[in-house]
């Protein structure tokens, strides 16, 4: 999110268990109420937490600042503010527990590193199984299914060229890897499911995104978690349409199955090691959601140690004070 476009960019700094999360609900919940939209922006370790809130017509953000994401605002005191939560630790007592304190957070950061390697593996297990089928033949193929979806989806112009927003829809979690199913039903009710074990769904949907922005349509292109330059799906809201990468059998949706889009000898070559590097790749994400789950239990029980010892009175105000001044300025689109 570039600052320069946005008129307020409150960073969250405080430790585990100090009402971050809370704070921004409880803004989000407060503009709501007054008929503004938010976006969620969900913390892949945990999806339940969030790590920001994002208010398009006020043109504000809130974010958790503190490790291992740290963010600071670039043009502090104008359009970038501190909202400090470690205030309200009691420092006298949590500092008679730092031994505790340390263990329990170095055992949370531990387990971070493991699930990283799992993710990075797996991408790198499911991009050589693929690989080899990505022929010219196989290309010129993906490109024209986009061009005959385009030709069916694109009935009149919008007025010039149409913007595009970039969001994560799914994650890597310790619940999983999940894929925010309530967001595209709210922004679309029709579309494309593309099952895709050959690893096509990324060209198909940067070539639907490339002609629909130049038809005036604006998109919202959501990338693969695992490769942020790689589309996994892409929601067109104005046609209430929509393209997702999966298999949930979506009511109103038609389905692309990506096999049939590779040319026929590197598929017939190349179909075997492609299921065994997408099963490689199924069991080291698995291993890095196990990794994710420890890591979320070791983090509820550095919040255990914390809560007691927190005065949640200081976030209810901060939040309180924070949602009036977003309200206190003037809306925008931009």
């Amino acid at each position: 999110m570039d600052q320069k476009q946005i008129q307020g960019f409150y960073v969250l700094k405080g430790g585990a268990g100090c009402g971050k999360s809370t704070l921004m609900r409880q803004v989000a919940r407060q503009m709501e109420t007054e008929g503004y939209s938010v976006e969620y922006i969900r913390c892949s370790g945990d999806p339940d937490s969030l790590d920001g809130i994002f208010i398009p017509q006020k043109g504000v953000a809130l974010a958790d600042g503190t490790s291992p994401h740290v963010l600071d605002p670039a043009y502090t005191g104008a359009t970038g503010h501190y909202i400090d939560l470690g205030a309200g630790y009691d420092r006298k007592t949590l500092f008679l527990m730092r031994e505790e304190i340390i263990a329990a957070v170095q055992a949370y950061q531990a387990c971070y590193p493991q699930a990283y390697r799992c993710i990075r593996g797996a991408e790198e297990s499911w991009r050589r199984g693929r690989r080899p089928l990505h022929t010219e033949e196989t290309m010129a193929k993906v490109q024209k299914r986009a061009a005959g979806i385009l030709a069916r989806e694109l009935k009149g112009r919008e007025e010039g060229i149409g913007r595009r927003t970039r969001r994560f829809l799914s994650g890597v979690t310790c619940q999983g890897r999940i894929l925010l199913e309530d967001t595209i039903s709210a922004l679309c009710q029709r579309g494309y499911e593309i099952r895709d074990e050959c690893g096509l769904s990324g060209p198909l949907l940067s070539r639907l995104e490339q002609g629909f922005l130049e038809r005036g349509y604006d998109v919202i292109a959501c990338p693969s978690p695992e490769r942020p330059s790689r589309l996994e799906h892409l929601l067109i809201p104005a046609l209430s349409l929509a393209f997702v990468t999966g298999s949930a059998g979506r009511e109103g949706f038609r389905t692309i199955r990506t096999e049939s889009l590779v040319e026929k000898a590197a598929w017939q070559e190349g179909r075997s090691f492609l299921r065994l590097s997408n099963r490689v790749a199924r069991e080291l994400l698995e291993e890095a959601v196990s990794h994710l789950a420890q890591a979320k239990a070791r983090h509820d029980e550095l919040e255990a140690l914390y809560h007691p010892y927190v005065d949640f009175s200081l976030s209810e105000e901060l939040a309180r004070q924070t949602a009036e001044e977003i309200l206190s300025l003037p809306d925008t689109l931009s």
